[in-house]
């Protein structure tokens, strides 16, 4: 279905301000929902079902990581039916720069009356009717807190709040932590929210099975472009010799990029569909990562991006990604 409508980016908005006459509502995130994803969804999901009963309010993400099923609502999570006809009055977008992103849940996007967009990637298209996008801030959960009402955030809203922020920010390590994030961090924490608990849980903690992905990955990490770049990937044997799934590789690429003199960090692994899974991460803004994912069809901010790859031979991708961006390290 096309959607023939006036889309409008904003700068500013009240989430409030488009939720008169609403009886049916849809929430959704980008396929394969990492923290902020999720952190965003359930914060609008638990925003309008305690301020607006009379709304009916379903929140549709793919399986989400173990380690977040700890936020409120998460036992509320629908998955989409892609052959679905129902009609929603509103859908709201998180976290997502694109209709293909959302996955299955894309159909409810297409049929919906009204639709809104809160997001902050690169690449992001203003695909919505009303959008409300801004690229330099630290996550879409820092953005949700700006269209809802301050005053009305809870204990349980901050909770998912705040661990979107965490988790998109690597806990307030990287560049697009600014002086209002730090800020609005603080507020969520006067909720009375565990933020320890939470900090520990979802970026320290490992499980046994991703630290033996994470000692594969070690082991077949390389190094490019006199040091400023390093690639790794496990295969599928790997992946089945361990029992392991993809939720067992979070935190690879993160630890890869930390490398001294690393730059840029290239992680992938194998999924269902016969593809690789590629994440990415900068230090720099030597190379565009948002740009670099696009290529593939992915997307992502400057320093943060993923996309998928297809083939059967992950050294020939890291050959593939190199001489992508050896140029700007001035290599061959």
């Amino acid at each position: 279905m096309t959607r023939k409508s006036r889309k409008k980016e904003e700068t500013q908005m009240r989430l409030e301000d488009y939720l008169s006459d609403v009886k049916t509502m849809a929430v959704s995130g980008h396929i394969r929902p990492d923290g902020d994803c999720i952190g965003s969804v359930l914060g609008v999901y638990n925003y309008v079902r305690k301020y607006h009963p009379e709304i009916q309010i379903i929140p549709y993400l793919e399986p989400i990581p173990g380690d977040f099923t700890f936020l409120p609502g998460t036992g509320k999570l629908k998955r989409a039916n892609k052959f679905d006809s129902t009609s929603y009055d509103l859908f709201v977008a998180c976290d997502c720069g694109d209709i293909g992103r959302l996955g299955d849940s894309g159909i409810y996007f297409s049929n919906a009356k009204k639709t809104v967009c809160i997001d902050h990637h690169e690449t992001n298209g203003s695909f919505a009717d009303v959008n409300y996008v801004f690229p330099d801030a630290s996550s879409a959960c820092e953005l949700v807190g700006q269209v809802i009402d301050k005053d009305r955030i809870d204990k349980d809203i901050a909770e998912c709040l705040y661990t979107g922020i965490v988790t998109d920010t690597g806990c307030f390590q990287y560049s697009s932590t600014h002086k209002s994030t730090m800020e609005f961090a603080g507020f969520l924490m006067e909720k009375g929210i565990d933020y320890s608990f939470i900090v520990d849980h979802v970026f320290f903690e490992r499980s046994l099975k991703q630290l033996q992905m994470l000692g594969v990955a070690i082991t077949n990490a390389k190094v490019f472009c006199n040091g400023k770049v390093i690639a790794s990937f496990v295969t599928a044997d790997e992946m089945k010799k361990y029992d392991a799934a993809p939720k067992n590789m979070e935190g690879s690429v993160s630890t890869l990029r930390s490398v001294n003199g690393v730059e840029v960090a290239f992680f992938m692994y194998p999924t269902e569909d016969g593809k690789y899974k590629v994440s990415a991460r900068a230090a720099t803004d030597t190379v565009d990562l948002s740009k670099l994912a696009s290529e593939f069809g992915g997307g992502g901010h400057k320093r943060a991006a993923g996309f998928s790859m297809e083939g059967d031979d992950p050294s020939q991708m890291v050959k593939t990604l190199i001489e992508k961006v050896s140029p700007a390290f001035g290599a061959d």
